[in-house]
């Protein structure tokens, strides 16, 4: 059994996820439900758990507060939150799990399955990048956060030729010839890489704009990259291609 500690200033929210947990995840126990941030540090203390469902936006403290006191965590955590553009920025530089309100059971099932294959133990050097973002929107992080189904990965985006839709999951090519399957999809790659100058090419791929070679006319237009690839370029975003070459 998973032991985990439901935290949210929302009393509406925490009987909903309790009930969703108790009919979809059962190998999730429940050991308390805490609906302040002090209370939840409290119960942390208290039962040691493995795993927190943590709201970020609450009253008197915050769900990030409730993180800082615990400097080397021995648990992970799923963060439950409504909209707030900043924060899933954030939580998708540091490929951390978060729900968004309400919560939706198929979302609720997979982050446990995601919880479950995570091996590495890397949630604390996540939740320095995280922090950093959150704190500093502006500023972006010299790496990325990219999860497989074994591990989570810390990458220089400058290292990245292009990434291609594999389904559910991306597969990065890197400029020393390696390639790396993440559990993303292309558009959530997109939404990360994308502030690192590179661009969508098409429905299948995504380019680091640093490492083209050269555009070629012949057959509606393709992209050669530094590796000597031939993407394609879509007939919708060839303009967006030319412009984004100056050519």
């Amino acid at each position: 059994m998973i032991k985990a500690v439901l935290i949210d200033d929302e009393k509406n929210a925490l009987e909903m996820l309790e009930w969703q947990l108790h009919t979809y995840c059962p190998q999730v126990q429940v050991v308390a439900i805490c609906d302040s941030a002090d209370k939840g540090i409290a119960a942390i203390h208290q039962h040691r758990p493995e795993l927190l469902f943590l709201d970020i936006e609450m009253p008197k403290k915050n769900g990030f507060e409730v993180l800082q006191a615990f400097p080397s965590p021995a648990f992970e955590t799923i963060f439950t939150t409504a909209y707030n553009q900043f924060a899933i920025k954030a939580f998708r530089f540091a490929a951390l799990d978060y729900l968004l309100k309400p919560i939706d059971a198929d979302d609720l099932v997979n982050s446990l399955k995601r919880f479950e294959h995570r091996s590495d133990g890397r949630f604390k050097q996540q939740l320095e990048m995280l922090m950093q973002h959150y704190h500093q929107p502006d500023v972006l992080p010299e790496k990325v956060s990219f999860a497989t189904q074994q591990a989570v990965h810390f990458i220089r985006p400058e290292t990245i030729l292009y990434s291609e839709s594999d389904g559910n999951y991306s597969t990065l090519f890197f400029a020393n010839g390696t390639r790396l399957v993440v559990s993303k999809t292309l558009k959530e790659v997109e939404e990360v890489l994308t502030h690192y100058n590179f661009l969508r090419i098409h429905n299948s791929f995504i380019i680091n704009l640093k490492h083209v070679n050269r555009y070629v006319k012949a057959e509606g237009g393709s992209i050669e990259m530094a590796n000597g690839s031939q993407l394609p370029v879509s007939r919708q975003r060839k303009e967006e291609v030319m412009k984004a070459l100056n050519l």
